[in-house]
């Protein structure tokens, strides 16, 4: 397989991982506020920049994995 397609995959992989994290983080965070408010909680302006950004990261992170696969083992 070329190094390329290897961090592409890798990279694939981590973003995943890290988007999967950093959603659950929120959930969690709008939980604990529901419970505490007693109420439904909606997504904040900052919450929805955090998931903004990490999508922006893991569709770059990829990119940039297959780089540097490339560029060290190519």
């Amino acid at each position: 397989m070329p190094p390329a397609l290897q961090g592409l995959l890798a990279g694939l992989g981590l973003a995943a991982v890290l988007l999967i994290f950093e959603y659950s983080a929120i959930s969690r965070e709008i939980a604990a506020k529901s419970k505490k408010l007693a109420k439904k909680v909606e997504w904040d302006s900052n919450q929805k920049a955090r998931v903004r950004g990490m999508w922006t990261f893991a569709i770059v992170l990829p990119i940039g994995f297959a780089i540097g696969a490339w560029l060290l083992w190519g």
